[in-house]
């Protein structure tokens, strides 16, 4: 399981990183365009800027999630026991679970409207929108996939939950990242 979660991380790293360079110069070439060659303007570039970003923010959150990354409010967490944390991780982690898959089967149903529709876009492009949909099933998929990981360390103690950065344990007791 860690072999995969490795390879999957590296690749949403590298599909995250494409997709937001791709948006960043989409959106340069826009202003330039605006500003100092309106000729060259197209109109679908927002468009694509948004379903871009849009992939980029449900391929994070399933990394965030990986990491252990997500904002939480931990005050009352704070005070309480080790043991205690890993059980409210694990409570949390399967609430998290059911509304990632909740997500998934709602975003595949959404995908499979959209494709029987044939609904487009707007622009010029005229982008299938099943493609900018799909991000959410994706999205959940992986979301719930890194879910079930960080759940199952939890329950089996082979990472801590301490203040939101979860500490893997080693085999001697001690934290070791």
């Amino acid at each position: 399981m860690a072999r995969l979660l490795a390879a999957l991380d590296l690749i949403e790293r590298v599909v995250i990183a494409l997709l937001s360079g791709a948006a960043l110069v989409l959106a340069c070439q826009s202003i330039v365009a605006r500003y100092l060659m309106p000729g060259i303007r197209l109109d679908w570039t927002f468009e694509v800027i948004i379903f871009l970003l849009i992939w980029c923010m449900f391929l994070s959150a399933a990394r965030l999630i990986g990491e252990g990354g997500h904002v939480r409010i931990d005050l009352f967490l704070q005070m309480m026991s080790m043991r205690k944390r890993n059980l409210l991780g694990v409570f949390s982690g399967v609430i998290g679970i059911a509304v990632a898959l909740l997500l998934l089967w709602s975003g595949i149903r959404v995908v499979e409207e959209s494709i029987r529709w044939q609904e487009r876009t707007t622009s010029s492009l005229r982008l299938p929108l099943w493609i900018y949909y799909l991000s959410l099933p994706v999205g959940s998929a992986l979301l719930a996939l890194r879910l079930v990981a960080r759940t199952f360390m939890l329950a089996t103690g082979r990472i801590d939950d301490r203040s939101g950065h979860e500490t893997l344990v080693s085999s001697s007791g001690e934290d070791g990242r």
